[in-house]
């Protein structure tokens, strides 16, 4: 897991291919779609609610007449597609995060932060896949850390404090070490091959 701070904006790389169980990995197959949400909180400890958020959907499904996997990611970078012959391609594809920008840094003061994320399979709320349909309708490339970011998403909180409010195939939530916001640009958190202290 990697998370790099810079002076502008957080900077994150890791992997959920956790998320593809071996029952999961059978139904990708089907020709049924398979959705992922990825949602992350910019959150300073004590504070009720997220400085800003950062959302991502993953949809793959398998094309039975090409015999293809296609991934279509749609995040505030917009939407893309690509097709993959195997399984494995598409899970390497689908499973991972790689130098996204998730949260921006320029609204809020420098003081102490973290990240919280949750990854879902196969959600059931609609009310919450309607919301990130809602937060990815804005512009590509929008900050991530305003107030009115803040309003729209403080009801996403109770997403990851309570666990009944939305159900799926499989779901997962961690949260990174506290960071201090400012230069110089450093690692913190968590670490990978690219992000060194």
């Amino acid at each position: 897991l990697g998370l790099t701070v810079t002076p502008d904006a957080v900077v994150a790389s890791f992997s959920y291919r956790d998320a593809f169980t071996p029952a999961l990995r059978k139904k990708l197959k089907s020709g049924l779609p398979t959705r992922i949400v990825i949602q992350i909180n910019l959150e300073q400890p004590g504070r009720s609610k997220p400085l800003g958020y950062w959302a991502r959907t993953v949809q793959i499904v398998y094309d039975l007449w090409e015999e293809q996997f296609v991934i279509t990611v749609e995040d505030n970078r917009g939407r893309r597609r690509a097709r993959v012959p195997t399984v494995e391609e598409a899970i390497a594809l689908a499973g991972q995060i790689r130098q996204s920008e998730v949260a921006a840094l320029t609204d809020v003061p420098s003081e102490r932060y973290r990240l919280r994320a949750l990854i879902e399979v196969n959600p059931v709320s609609k009310e919450m896949v309607q919301n990130i349909r809602r937060w990815l309708a804005r512009a590509p490339g929008q900050k991530t850390s305003s107030a009115g970011s803040t309003n729209f998403f403080g009801a996403f909180v109770g997403i990851f404090v309570d666990r009944h409010i939305s159900k799926a195939d499989y779901r997962a939530a961690f949260v990174s070490q506290p960071f201090t916001v400012g230069p110089p640009p450093r690692c913190a958190g968590w670490t990978s091959r690219s992000c060194s202290p």
